[in-house]
């Protein structure tokens, strides 16, 4: 046999060996089969060898071509190419490949025309095998292989068979280029399936979670702000009748508020106890939970009522105090207290169907309360429709009236309504051992001392900085009135929150708790975030709505931006606070509060305004350090033991 013809026999095997390889990795997408070299024309006996499949972990196979050397140094040129199926890049590896075992035939002193016909054997007539559907995963093995016999036992190389050989190797690392491309582009699309599908799991998991914290938030958001806006509609309309009304007005508001917030407080309770049954599916037991927080709730507001009405008359033993002042804030303190036990069940009601999940109620009485308030105010302060003309006692007449005509109309809804279907309240009296009343007492007495305690802590601020004058105490109060406006929001959001842990640990189920956590306290942080760019834009703008005066515009900015970093611990003790009251866990909040606020935060703040620790930071600037360091010392405790329940969970749970 001659030397051509054993050439094309031993191409022929080559064929036959790469078809059975091509053949297996149609069973095997993950397996590779690299021929060996193709035997050089005028050979003998030469035989080729199919290189073992080499299995990879994933379904994208690895890139890897030989170094194309010439042919006076190796033996053959071999170049590998990994394509997707269904590539175009395929065929133009392929006719690079045949390109460059054309050259190296002829370099070789070989017969081009015999040359290709033993390449078209090794290449041409290789077909690889598809699937049916090939999906973007699935890859190819195109082999090309070429071998030329030693330098040493062939032909000198003419000219043209060298420069052939060279453009055939450009033609061969084009071809590779486009293989890597084209695997670097199924992997770039592999990265990017792969982020949308990460993003779509996010979205999963967290995206209903988002949309529930919000549907819960918006409508205590709106009752709360309508709430704030009664304060502003008695001080609005009490200065209106006059500024010795306003005077009085505003003595009697600096008891009212901490009053009210401590009933308030007391209120706080009853979410996480109507969640917590909600959630463990024990709703026969709400009505007589419901007993024992609401008298609770009313014999404290009771016992409000009564010290507020009396403070007015240490008022009297100050000397130099405007007898007509103190009695206006007397009159405005009479009525309000009277109104205390409304308080009081205006907000039992508004926590009991919050505690359900059902918050769009609190919506509509907030608004309804507001609505009511504006036209009595008027008919009461000026004397209309018959009614005499009480100037600032008139204010605390029409909030009486507001309150009891709100929760009047508040209790027809819940015995009404079909949502309350299932939990119908004060159909009976339940006969409850005294040690209940108790026990929700000393549950519910730390969150009302320390909301009444944080506001006393604030009030007390602004009276000590009176004697710095009336530009710094009026640049004060723009501020605290803009940090009051903005913490509206995680104050609603700290309502959620307690709502939903108090829930999921109704289910004893806190990896859901600390989702609905994470949930109220990511949308907090964002509406901090855009609190703090407004406050950073805008506190020029902003100072001016509230006053005119050349050095409070200047001293008002400066303050609000003192707000802007006391706004966001004040953002993180609030969240951690709700989610404290879920867990039920009201007596670590007093204690934190009492001690951030009394023991850490007024010391310094009196120490920095009144210049004993530093003359730089005198006046309002020393106190809204203070407020900083309260605040700060707050969150950082609040959040560690918030982190502490959730680790120890199970401790906490079984006790």
């Amino acid at each position: 046999m001659s030397k051509q013809n054993q050439g094309a026999l031993s191409s022929i095997n080559v064929q036959e060996k790469l078809t059975q390889g091509l053949a297996a990795n149609k069973n095997n997408n993950r397996s590779r089969y690299v021929a060996s070299r193709l035997p050089a024309r005028g050979s003998v006996g030469g035989t080729s060898k199919a290189t073992p499949a080499t299995p990879y972990k994933n379904n994208h196979e690895k890139v890897s071509h030989s170094t194309l050397n010439s042919a006076s140094n190796v033996s053959g040129v071999s170049v590998v190419a990994v394509l997707p199926k269904g590539s175009s890049e395929l065929k133009s590896g392929r006719s690079a490949g045949a390109s460059a075992s054309a050259g190296v035939s002829a370099s070789a002193g070989v017969s081009t025309s015999a040359g290709t016909k033993a390449l078209n054997v090794a290449t041409g007539q290789v077909k690889t095998t598809r699937s049916a559907k090939p999906t973007k995963d699935d890859l190819s093995v195109a082999v090309v292989s070429a071998n030329a016999a030693p330098a040493a036992a062939a032909v000198p190389a003419s000219a043209s068979g060298a420069v052939s050989a060279v453009g055939a190797a450009s033609a061969a690392s084009s071809a590779v280029g486009a293989a890597i491309a084209a695997g670097a582009g199924a992997a770039t699309a592999a990265a990017a399936g792969g982020l949308w599908a990460s993003l779509a799991e996010l979205k999963r998991k967290w995206g209903g979670m988002l949309w529930r914290t919000l549907w819960l938030f918006f409508p205590i958001f709106i009752g709360q702000l309508a709430a704030t806006s009664m304060g502003v509609v008695d001080t609005v309309m009490a200065g209106a009748a006059g500024t010795i009304e306003l005077s009085g007005v505003a003595i009697g508001s600096s008891i009212f508020w901490p009053s009210e917030l401590f009933v308030v407080g007391l209120t706080l309770a009853i979410h996480p106890v109507i969640a917590n049954l909600v959630g463990a599916k024990n709703l026969s037991l709400i009505p007589e939970r419901m007993q024992i927080a609401t008298v609770v709730c009313l014999a404290f507001s009771v016992l409000v009522g009564i010290v507020m009405v009396l403070i007015p008359f240490v008022y009297r033993l100050l000397p130099d105090v405007d007898a007509q002042m103190v009695s206006i804030g007397h009159g405005y303190l009479l009525a309000v207290g009277a109104a205390m036990p409304a308080y009081a069940m205006f907000n039992v009601l508004r926590t009991y169907w919050e505690g359900l999940g059902k918050t769009w109620p609190t919506l509509c009485f907030g608004c309804m309360a507001l609505l009511l308030n504006i036209p009595l105010n008027y008919i009461f302060i000026f004397g209309h429709l018959g009614m005499p003309a009480l100037g600032g006692m008139g204010c605390g007449v029409a909030t009486a009236l507001t309150m009891y005509i709100t929760v009047a109309a508040m209790l027809l809804f819940v015995q009404k309504h079909k949502l309350f279907a299932a939990v119908r309240l004060y159909r009976r009296f339940y006969k409850v051992p005294v040690r209940e009343y108790v026990t929700f007492a000393k549950y519910a007495l730390p969150l009302g001392v320390a909301g009444m305690v944080e506001t006393l802590c604030f009030s007390l601020v602004s009276l000590l900085l009176s004697p710095f004058g009336p530009v710094v105490v009026a640049s004060h109060t723009i501020a605290m009135n803009v940090s009051g406006l903005l913490v509206i929001v995680p104050l609603a959001l700290s309502s959620v929150a307690s709502i939903e842990v108090g829930e999921a640990m109704g289910r004893k189920n806190w990896d859901l708790a600390r989702r609905r956590a994470g949930s109220a306290v990511f949308l907090a942080l964002s509406f901090y975030v855009f609190a703090l760019l407004a406050l950073l834009g805008g506190k020029e703008l902003i100072a001016s709505w509230y006053s005119n005066d050349v050095e409070v515009l200047a001293l008002a900015p400066v303050l609000m931006l003192y707000c802007a970093v006391f706004l966001l611990p004040d953002t993180l003790q609030l969240m951690a606070g709700g989610i404290l009251r879920g867990f039920k866990d009201t007596r670590t909040i007093f204690i934190i509060t009492v001690v951030a606020y009394w023991l850490i935060g007024m010391p310094i703040g009196f120490g920095l305004g009144y210049g004993y620790i530093s003359g730089a930071l005198e006046g309002a600037y020393g106190f809204w350090l203070g407020f900083i360091c309260s605040l700060s010392c707050a969150s950082v405790l609040l959040i560690l033991r918030a982190r502490y329940l959730f680790k120890h969970k199970r401790a906490v749970l079984q006790a």
